[in-house]
């Protein structure tokens, strides 16, 4: 019913440390025992063994008088730890321990071992607390009396008394020191320290305050299949750390799953680890807690292999104090890189629209430029030759010859000279969507645009067309126009078309050419001036409520989307009719 297991590694209690060193704690266990009282029992030797808060089936020899014996650790069943737990006072007197002694046996069994021929057993408890047993043994066979057993008894109640005030002076200690070193962490979060600063005090004080001998923090990959270590701290863990390691089949991965934290006391021989790995890197005990931001697990820290026993969940619970910080630190930098990546892309728009800016007034003036050079060398020259004809037909009239072939002379320079002042006058402004709607005035811009550069077209209107409010006529307009540019003067294409759509959610255009095409995203990377024109055309979908959005491969031509929605869209009752142009007003 109890059965004993010799190890090589003393497993020890974390809220008893007298077994192997010199502290006070230990003194006083040896000076207990140096008492003319305990000598008068006439023992060689007095050990103690504490029930472990790691693992409540395990008794751990802790405390020897003495030269220690070989570290050892018994384990018993739960049904013994209850029988006995029943008898906080109670002690035994073993006369031979190679005789069945009943549950006492694999202590008696131990005795033996060290040489011993007669024990005394006695529970040691505090306050009906069982927390383990005091051993007596003597290498003579003897006998004993009541006064005997009851003095040994009196000494169990002594050691229960230092084992009691050196588990509080323990347990003070430690959350002392839990405090400060939350204290150190919560000034580097202050401080605004670097991530990885910050990171690496925090698992050196988990690893400081939980005697372990490493620690990690791994962090969700996109798609969370993978770990990448973040920071490790640790030779045992040193060849993983920042790199990747799986999800799957892991104690982390677990913890990620669950949102809760675990503890396991060797992940070489769970089952729910990853054991070629945990083999791999050493790790025997494991503590681990997830990391969290906005109730979403983004990885978790662990810490192995803990120097004195087991973790506890006292343990766990402080790596979950550890874990929050650390969410606190990961959180701090994930809003301060969002703020300096809004910062920045706010400077790049201020930038960009200074250019635009730029821009626009070096497009107007070339504009204007444009528009005067066509009235000085066109129309004002026909005009000045037309005055010419007209001229030579006063003289003409007088004489009467040839009139008729001046006056038709006339005529066609007049007819060609109002033609190219509808031409430009067209191009400042398209006269046509002041008085009519958008379907026809598409219609028209695609013909005279086929007249101009050869590119056929076709329209397709779906939907039951209603009225567009002035901007988002001119907006569409302009877009389609700058489209039906692009895929003539840069895609080449050969056929264009445009499907207009109305419906009860949204208007939208799509305009196709079976051009060259271009990678967008490499387009828009490009300085200002190489991709202008698609900047216009998109903050003139913004300026109406729309989006705009531009697909294209190379070798596989391009489509322009526009869409808005329909309470944008169309025009309400009471809205005036107006149509500013903002590529010309000023």
């Amino acid at each position: 019913m109890i059965s004993t297991n010799h190890t090589s590694t003393l497993v020890l209690p974390d809220q008893l440390h007298l077994y192997g060193n010199s502290s006070p704690e230990w003194k006083q266990f040896q000076g207990l025992f140096e008492t003319k009282a305990a000598r008068s029992l006439r023992l060689d030797q007095f050990l103690l063994f504490e029930l472990t808060r790691c693992q409540e089936t395990s008794l751990a020899l802790c405390a020897a008088t003495g030269t220690p014996p070989d570290k050892f650790c018994l384990k018993i069943d739960d049904a013994i730890k209850l029988d006995i737990g029943q008898k906080p006072g109670e002690a035994w007197f073993i006369p031979d321990v190679l005789d069945d002694v009943g549950i006492l046996a694999p202590l008696a069994s131990f005795v033996a071992c060290l040489g011993g021929k007669s024990a005394f057993v006695a529970c040691v408890s505090f306050e009906q607390s069982f927390l383990g047993f005091l051993v007596g043994y003597s290498k003579k066979p003897r006998k004993t009396n009541a006064s005997d057993l009851m003095l040994f008894t009196s000494l169990a109640s002594s050691v229960a008394l230092l084992v009691e005030n050196n588990q509080l002076r323990y347990g003070t200690t430690f959350r002392l020191s839990e405090a400060l070193s939350l204290e150190t962490v919560s000034s580097a979060l202050v401080e605004n320290r670097s991530l990885d600063n910050t990171l690496t005090l925090i698992i050196e004080e988990a690893v400081r305050l939980l005697h372990a001998q490493d620690a990690l923090v791994l962090l969700l990959e996109d798609g969370g299949d993978w770990f990448m270590v973040r920071e490790g701290h640790g030779e045992d863990v040193a060849t993983v750390t920042h790199r990747r390691i799986t999800v799957k089949n892991s104690l982390n991965g677990m913890v990620v799953k669950t949102g809760e934290p675990l503890i396991s006391p060797d992940a070489m021989t769970d089952p729910r680890a990853d054991q070629s790995r945990a083999k791999r890197l050493n790790v025997h005990s494991v503590a681990i807690a997830p990391l969290r931001i906005r109730e979403k697990t983004i990885g978790t820290i662990a810490i192995h292999n803990k120097t004195n026993g087991d973790f506890s969940v006292e343990d766990l619970n402080v790596l979950c104090s550890f874990a929050n910080q650390a969410s606190i630190a990961l959180n701090n930098a994930q809003l301060f890189d969002d703020l300096v990546c809004a910062r920045n892309e706010i400077q790049q728009k201020a930038q960009e629209l200074q250019e635009m800016l730029v821009q626009t007034m070096n497009i107007q003036e070339n504009e204007f430029r444009r528009i005067a050079g066509e009235i000085h060398d066109r129309v004002i020259s026909q005009i000045v030759g037309a005055l010419y004809e007209v001229e030579s037909c006063i003289q003409l009239y007088h004489t009467s010859k040839n009139l008729d072939e001046q006056l038709q002379l006339l005529k066609n320079l007049l007819n060609e000279t109002i033609q190219q002042t509808r031409k430009s006058i067209y191009n400042l402004w398209p006269a046509t969507l002041n008085h009519m709607s958008l379907v026809p005035a598409l219609h028209e811009m695609f013909k005279h645009q086929e007249s101009l550069t050869g590119l056929p077209h076709t329209i397709q209107v779906h939907g039951t067309p209603y009225k567009l409010r002035p901007a988002v006529r001119i907006a569409a307009y302009r877009i389609v126009q700058e489209s039906i540019n692009n895929a003539f003067r840069h895609g080449n294409a050969s056929l264009i078309d445009a499907s207009i759509h109305f419906s009860q959610q949204r208007f939208s255009i799509t305009v196709r050419d079976n051009g060259h095409g271009f990678n967008v995203k490499q387009v828009m990377q490009l300085p200002l001036k190489c991709h202008y024109g698609l900047i216009l055309m998109r903050e003139r979908a913004k300026s109406v409520g729309g989006t705009l959005l531009i697909k294209s491969q190379l070798g596989k031509g391009s489509q322009v989307i526009l869409e808005i929605p329909v309470e944008e869209a169309m025009q309400k009752e009471g809205d005036q009719e107006q149509i500013v142009d903002p590529c010309v007003d000023s």
